[in-house]
């Protein structure tokens, strides 16, 4: 089938008159980019699932406010994603805090677990998610924007609805955590994080 070529706010545009197959066309351009965004931060495949789908139900519930930047809703839904997922990570920790509490039963395997751990070689070390959490939300969506999906400084600005200082000041703060955080270790070349060689963003 031949690709859609109408940018984002055009088919949202039709999609915003009532046109439903329109809106079907940009879940369809994003829903695999957002669900690999979810799983590099939830480590989980069902819940990288909901994710996406309370993202594009919040793109539809605020459709009238959603924001553009060159034509592409990319850099606002990776933004709701990254939200949701802190949310979704917040959740998961009360939830291993309440289980935690209560005794334990007989254990047994989870069989899906092995095959979470290897979808699209996705999972992050220990070391980079511990730097990861030391930033504060805003920081977050900085470098989820600008390092790991590569969106250049002006173009997240825009997405953020920040002056462009703002987000440079934001992005600098997190490259000195995350240095602090990783040494001198090397980010993992995975999914969902930049390669080796983007390493000089941190510099």
């Amino acid at each position: 089938m031949e690709q859609d070529r109408r940018s984002d706010s055009a088919l949202w545009l039709e999609a915003t008159s009532g046109t439903e197959a329109a809106f079907g066309v940009v879940y369809d351009r994003y829903r695999s980019r957002i669900f690999r965004r979810a799983y590099a931060q939830v480590l989980n495949t069902a819940d990288a699932e909901d994710i996406v789908a309370v993202v594009f139900l919040e793109a539809w519930r605020r459709r009238k406010s959603v924001r553009f930047v060159d034509g592409s809703l990319l850099p606002w839904l990776l933004i709701v994603t990254t939200n949701v997922s802190l949310n979704t990570r917040r959740s998961i920790r009360r939830y291993d805090r309440l289980l935690a509490s209560v005794p334990r039963g007989p254990q047994t395997v989870d069989p899906s677990r092995e095959v979470e751990e290897r979808i699209d070689g996705a999972r992050m070390s220990e070391r980079t998610r511990a730097a990861l959490a030391r930033l504060t939300a805003p920081e977050r969506r900085v470098v989820d924007l600008c390092l790991i999906e590569g969106i250049p400084l002006a173009d997240a600005a825009a997405a953020l609805d920040m002056p462009l200082g703002s987000v440079k000041s934001r992005l600098s703060r997190a490259r000195t955590k995350l240095r602090d955080g990783l040494g001198h270790a090397p980010w993992p070349d995975s999914a969902g994080a930049p390669a080796s060689g983007d390493l000089e963003v941190l510099g």
